[in-house]
């Protein structure tokens, strides 16, 4: 859908608005394909910012795209009219308002794709939380390009794919998230799309605290709403939910009076409280979640003095750099509790620390977190290979001593036939303790022989009786750049204690990472300057046989 006339009932209540924009260029001369924008409404006591002169860009490393960044200041009706424009191939970048603050590239044509709407026009959305009664989160949140006032915001999607220079480059990250207020690779689905963001028309404020009980009331939530400059509260409803103990204990509708005043009966406010505030025409304008109230505070001041410096050395070499730190003394001088004390048992705390615990304990089993005692090594091997056995596209060991012994204890257990596996150890898992000379390549013993034939009989096992693709590589240099170890089935990643060669046989952990992303992609690029097991092993023979002679 175009231009739309839907959007007369809330456009009356704003003059202004500013229009972010980033695109990136491919090739110069060529038009910018749209990254994303938002276009928001200025409440009407708000004046617009001054005018920004020319563009800012970034160049994505060797890629040779740039992102570029604009900030324009339309009318309202002209930032609407521009946002329901875009899509198709006469999308253009919008144009100010004002005469004067035009610049060269306004008004250029911009890359655009189709553009799906959610909600459906003209309908806005209020952000919150996973639930209307939980707290939103850094991973809940929306529409974290609102800022911290709030506000509803319409969207339209677009197509996400072609921005992988960005996501990859942090540099160029960090730019577009000063200036659009949104890190790209956290919200991946914002990337082709652009945002309308709509501050609340009518309440410029809202208080809303408890009052103590007194002789002849109990305790009580007062509520005081102030209307923008020439709006009035005519029509507006609070729908209040009280959460005791995590059961939803009360949802109330009320009108808001005309003065702005609710002053709420409670007896006891030992629970949580939230309200939302809706709109006949302009719809649901704040949400607040459950929050309880604070009857005290625990105050500990604390003096610092004296500072002492701390220079130890980096490593164990008697040449090795040293490092510095400082470490502040501080002396607890006051301990206060500022407020009231608790006069009744609060069973929200209770079922809180309840809660708390079951929490912690699901998200240990989702994260299959696994603490092996000493003399565990059965269990835990049995554990990582059940993890293989359960993969059906790809396999990672990085394990700096994964050698011989450890591809039947665990590569076997393989059960699908479209797996491709790949292996990355190091000099490590064949040579024990030896170590050549950084400028000469000593003849490895007779042994290191004997284990790499083993080894790459082994692979040619897993090979024949799995029907995998085995590849392995070996890390370079006599101290691997690798130290901890990792298993990685399809897209999950799990981080080992120890190596796989010993694991269970002391205490140690296993646990599934949350966000294995950064782990996959610094693997990847060890294996690209790792040394092919093939080249590897003939190197280490070549080596042996040259010695013999």
């Amino acid at each position: 859908m175009k231009n739309s006339n839907c959007t007369t009932f809330f456009i009356d209540a704003f003059r202004w608005a500013v229009i972010r924009l980033a695109t990136v260029q491919k090739k110069q001369g060529e038009p910018g394909k749209l990254l994303f924008a938002t276009v928001t409404l200025l409440s009407p006591d708000r004046p617009p910012p001054s005018k920004m002169v020319g563009v800012e860009r970034q160049t994505l490393g060797k890629s040779g795209m740039t992102v570029y960044f604009r900030r324009t200041v339309l009318s309202a009706q002209a930032a609407v009219d521009w946002y329901r424009s875009l899509g198709g191939a006469d999308s253009k970048a919008p144009t100010p308002s004002c005469p004067e603050d035009i610049e060269p590239l306004d008004g250029v044509l911009i890359t655009i794709s189709d553009l799906v709407d959610d909600p459906l026009w003209p309908n806005l959305g209020l952000p919150m939380g996973e639930s209307l009664l939980e707290q939103p989160s850094g991973r809940s949140n929306p529409a974290p390009f609102i800022g911290s006032n709030p506000a509803r915001v319409h969207r339209r999607f677009g197509n996400a794919e072609g921005f992988e220079p960005l996501l990859a480059n942090d540099k160029a990250l960090a730019f577009t998230a000063r200036r659009l207020h949104i890190n790209m690779r956290d919200y991946p689905e914002y990337l082709g799309s652009v945002a309308l963001v709509v501050p609340d028309p009518i309440i410029k404020q809202i208080d809303n605290f408890l009052i103590p009980a007194s002789d002849e009331r109990g305790e009580r939530v007062f509520y005081r709403f102030v209307p923008r400059p020439g709006q009035t509260l005519d029509g507006l409803k609070i729908a209040m939910f009280d959460e005791q103990a995590h059961l939803l204990s009360s949802f109330v509708i009320r009108d808001i009076p005309a003065d702005g005043i609710l002053d709420v009966d409670k007896g006891s406010c030992l629970g949580a409280y939230g309200y939302v505030v809706a709109h006949p025409v302009h719809g649901i304008l704040v949400y607040h979640p459950p929050a309880g109230f604070i009857r005290g505070i625990n105050l500990n001041l604390g003096i610092v003095n004296h500072v002492r410096k701390v220079s130890v050395p980096m490593g164990e070499p008697s040449k090795s750099p040293r490092t510095e730190y400082c470490v502040d003394r501080t002396q607890n001088y006051l301990r206060r509790v500022i407020g009231d004390e608790p006069t009744a048992p609060n069973m929200n705390v209770r079922v809180e620390v309840a809660a708390r615990q079951r929490e912690k304990a699901a998200n240990a089993a989702r994260f299959d977190q696994h603490w092996f005692g000493n003399g565990a090594r059965e269990e835990a091997m049995a554990f990582v290979r059940m993890r293989v056995g359960r993969a059906r596209s790809r396999i990672m060991v990085a394990d700096p001593y994964f050698g011989v012994l450890q591809i039947p204890q665990y590569l076997l257990a393989i059960t699908s036939d479209t797996i491709k596996v790949k292996i990355l150890t190091s000099r490590l898992a064949f040579e024990g303790g030896y170590a050549p000379e950084d400028d000469q390549e000593e003849a490895p013993p007779i042994a290191l022989v004997e284990r790499l034939e083993r080894f790459g009989v082994e692979i040619e096992r897993v090979k024949k009786e799995c029907n995998a693709y085995v590849d392995v590589m070996v890390l370079p240099g006599k101290s691997p750049v690798l130290h901890d170890r990792f298993l990685v089935v399809d897209d999950e990643v799990w981080f080992l204690g120890n190596s796989l060669n010993t694991l269970g046989e002391r205490a140690s952990m296993i646990i599934k990472l949350p966000n294995p992303d950064e782990v996959l992609r610094e693997l990847e690029k060890m294996l690209k300057q790792a040394e092919a097991f093939d080249t590897y092993c003939q190197r280490r023979i070549n080596a042996s046989e040259s010695v013999r002679k």
